[in-house]
């Protein structure tokens, strides 16, 4: 009973010391064959259990990941807003964008006036997607064009006041 008591204290301060000092020191041993297995009876494989430890092998999942499961991922809770730093107000306008970008307001006036070109210059050559046999300069009301600018080209006039923006440099040819 003394042995039996005294291999179970010398077992639990081994694990104690394993625990504590991080295991045991680096050491040689050897490794015997039992003399009574022998190598001549494998196991029988089928073709589902091979396949089993296939994946393990290829770390490939067993199910696919649901589409819920996706979009948790994407938009938990803990996904949380991230404050946009890079805020600028618009020289122009006044109106605010992010630095790299160009304000919204002013580029939809800008796109706007263009629309209003494209529908005068669809007037002459009313086939969407068709290009211009000739050249276009767009004359606004308040325009005087020098002479010898307009020559082989296509004016399409406009109704109104030229804007600010739309500078009359326009005029030189390339």
């Amino acid at each position: 009973m003394l042995q039996r008591w005294t291999l179970v204290f010398r077992g639990v301060a081994e694990v104690f010391l394993r625990l504590s000092s991080g295991g045991p020191p680096p050491a040689f041993a050897l490794a015997g064959i039992a003399p009574g297995s022998s190598s001549s009876r494998t196991p029988s494989y089928d073709i589902k259990q091979l396949v089993n430890d296939m994946r393990t092998l290829w770390g490939v999942p067993k199910y696919r990941t649901s589409k819920p499961k996706k979009q948790t991922r994407k938009f938990s809770w803990n996904k949380l807003f991230t404050p946009t730093t890079n805020l600028v107000n618009c020289k122009s306008c006044g109106s605010t964008h992010e630095v790299h970008t160009i304000c919204g307001t002013c580029y939809e006036k800008v796109r706007k006036t263009t629309n209003e070109i494209k529908e005068k210059m669809m007037m002459y050559n009313p086939y969407v997607g068709e290009r211009q046999d000739k050249e276009v300069f767009v004359k606004y009301s308040d325009d005087e064009a020098p002479e010898g600018v307009t020559e082989g080209k296509r004016v399409v006039e406009m109704d109104k006041v030229r804007p600010s923006w739309f500078k009359p440099t326009f005029f030189k040819s390339s």
